[in-house]
Order: structure tokens, then C-alpha cells, then sequence
């Protein structure tokens, strides 16, 4: 076990080997009995709150706890589920994308869709699932029934609940080399996986660099697709305006000095952390109206939307914003607001103590 400043932790093998979340059915039996057994020297009430395909590891424990003859409540958040995240990957694959990519998430897919019948229990038995967009709670539903209990909630991102979460990190070096020095600085955070539409973002670019707009640039994250996108860059002859670094050790530490923040998803059902971090910093954002995206941001009011896969209306819209100072002040501040007011790390502890206590947990 391990303390920390939330809680403890509790650490606990198990002999398969991890693969995201479709090892779950192996690892159920272990993990569950493990969970029952901890909860089972609790006293009342009980909240066991598990998260997408896990949420089927609580219900075990849930029922195992009851035939003890102990009260228990099984909660599960959301965000997509496994199936329909893995089919957008497939959805999203390009012609230059790795083949041993494309191949290895259909097997993943094909192996989660044979597993299906866990997450469908899990959903459908919790007492409650959270999800953070009305587009969540209707895939959801979709998918393993009307009789699910969606409930829509607050999230928030990890910096959220950490003060002046980029004090005393320095500038970082991609940075400094990038160029033109006094251009507006745009950065996206993301994974490098075809849903989060990097190469679309990299053409927009590059239609941007042919017309003269100033600019610099820098796609932090790592992923699958990774070195497909540094070299799409190279070819695009983006040059020194543009830089791919990969994993960094804060992605705020650039968000915190971005002009303008760029998410421009295909497909992004669970929401973007990324995006929250980018209201938080101040920074001017440009997003994909894509899935629940609008429903965190209003194009024109603290955002502008781009449609989807589509170079040509990025490019437009980031065009406007980096070519407008006034434009990108006005987007900041509503960026700001909106953050304070939606997910903040105040608004998302009060909704979910709200729930618990709704369950008995808190007084």
C-alpha cells in the first residue's frame, strides 16, 4: 500500500500480462476478490467506483460484498466505451499510416468486441454511469441499452488541482528554436493516434506557411504515429517553424506560453483533457466540432470550430486567430471563463460529492 495525498494506494499482481483494458476479464477474478475483501472492513456506506471496462471488476466486488450480506454501491464513469473508440481508430487510418499499426488495433478491436458482454453487465447493472457529454450518454445507450442510468457530470484535467501547475518549469527548448521568433505560437497536445487527426493539422499548417501567415508550432505528445508525423512534417517542408518533440514532461508548460491551442480531432468521443488544460492556461483555441467538443466550447464565444477532417477550414480558422491579436485576446478571456466556471477542480470535487452523498457517502 501506498500513501498518498488522495487517498491509499493499493498495489496488487496479477499474473496476465497487461493489455489495456481486455485483459479485464482475467484479471476480474483477482481483482474483484482483492477489492471485496478491503471493503468488507468498511463500515456503511459503500461506493465501489470503477471506470469504463473496469466498472466490471466493482460489480463483481459489488456482488460478492451483497452475498456477504453487506450494502454496496457500484458506480462507473465513461468516456466512450472500448469497442467504439477502437472502431473510430480503424475509421481514421490513412494510406500512409504504418500497416502494423492498422493491424495491430484490429486485432484489439476484434478481441474487445469478443468481450463485449463484460462491459455490457457493467453498464448496465452499475447504480449510476457518469459520463461528461449528452453525445456520451447516448452512445452509451445506443450501444448496450436505453436502460442504462446515464447521468451527465463535471470533469476536469489533472492541472486543475494542482496551483500554478507551470511555475518554476523553464521555458522548454523546442521553443527557443523555432521560428519565426515573434510569430503567435500554437501548440496541440495530443496522443499521435489516427483519431486525433494530426496530419490534417500539419496540411492546414502548411497551407497556412504558403500564404505567409506568421506562425510557430509545436504538436507535443507521443503515440503510434508519431515518427509517421515527423516525417508528413519533414515532407510538408515545414522546416523550422514546426516541431515534434513527443513525450515532454509537462504539457502545460506550453500550454502556459501558447498563443493559440489547435485540437483538431476526427473523432473524439471521451472529450480532451488537452482542451481543458488549454482553457485553463488562457490560450485562444481552435477545436474540431466533433462529438461532444461543442458542448465544452462555443465557436466565436471561447473556442472557434473547424469541421472535422478538413484541412481547408482549419486552416481558415486558425487563420483568423493568428492574424487577429484582438480575436485571440477575446478568445483567451472567454477560454478563461469558461474553465473557471465549468472545470475547475472546485466544480468537478462538488459534483461528485453531491453524488456520493446522494448514495449515503458523505454527510
Amino acid at each position: 500500500m501506498d500513501s498518498t495525498d488522495y487517498g491509499i494506494v493499493h498495489r496488487l499482481f496479477s499474473p496476465f500480462r497487461p493489455f489495456r483494458s481486455v485483459m479485464v476479464p482475467a484479471h476480474s477474478p483477482i481483482l474483484a476478490a482483492s477489492v471485496a475483501r478491503f471493503m468488507a472492513t468498511q463500515p456503511p456506506p459503500r461506493i465501489i467506483h470503477g471506470f469504463g471496462l473496469w466498472g466490471y471488476v466493482g460489480l463483481r466486488a459489488s456482488q460478492e460484498l451483497r452475498r456477504q450480506g453487506l450494502s454496496c454501491v457500484p458506480i462507473l464513469s465513461s468516456y466512450t466505451t472500448r469497442e467504439i473508440e477502437l472502431r473510430s481508430k480503424l475509421q481514421s487510418f490513412t494510406s500512409g499510416d504504418p500497416i502494423s499499426e492498422r493491424l495491430r488495433v484490429w486485432v484489439e478491436h476484434a478481441v474487445v468486441r469478443s468481450i463485449s458482454g463484460y462491459e455490457r453487465r457493467a453498464y448496465r447493472e452499475s447504480r449510476v454511469v457518469l459520463h461528461n457529454y449528452e453525445s456520451v450518454g447516448r452512445m452509451i445507450r445506443n450501444q448496450h441499452g436505453p436502460e442504462v442510468a446515464c447521468r451527465k457530470i463535471a470533469y476536469a484535467a489533472e492541472p486543475a488541482f494542482r496551483t500554478n501547475a507551470a511555475d518554476g518549469i523553464p521555458e522548454p527548448p523546442e521553443l527557443a528554436g523555432l521560428e519565426p521568433h515573434t510569430a503567435p505560437l500554437l501548440v496541440s497536445v495530443s496522443r499521435h493516434d489516427p483519431r486525433k487527426g494530426i496530419d490534417v493539422l500539419l496540411r492546414a499548417l502548411s497551407r497556412l506557411r504558403a500564404e505567409g501567415v506568421p506562425f510557430r508550432s509545436c504538436l507535443v505528445g507521443e503515440g503510434p504515429l508519431l515518427q509517421s508525423h515527423r516525417r508528413l512534417a519533414r515532407e510538408l517542408d515545414l522546416g523550422r517553424q514546426v516541431a515534434i518533440p513527443g513525450l515532454v514532461v509537462s504539457s502545460f508548460a506550453y500550454l502556459k506560453r501558447a498563443d493559440v491551442f489547435c485540437l483538431p480531432s476526427r473523432f473524439e468521443q471521451s472529450g480532451s483533457l488537452a482542451l481543458l488544460e488549454a482553457l485553463q492556461a488562457g490560450a485562444a483555441v481552435v477545436a474540431s466540432a466533433c462529438d461532444g467538443i461543442p458542448e465544452d466550447v462555443r465557436d466565436g464565444v471561447d473556442a472557434l470550430l473547424a469541421t472535422p477532417n478538413d484541412e481547408v477550414s482549419l486552416a481558415a480558422a486558425l487563420r483568423r486567430v493568428l492574424t487577429d491579436p484582438s480575436l485571440r485576446a477575446r478568445l483567451a478571456a472567454g477560454a478563461s471563463a469558461t474553465y473557471a466556471a465549468r472545470f475547475s477542480a472546485d466544480v468537478f470535487a462538488n459534483a461528485l460529492a453531491s453524488l456520493y452523498a446522494e448514495f449515503g457517502m458523505m454527510p
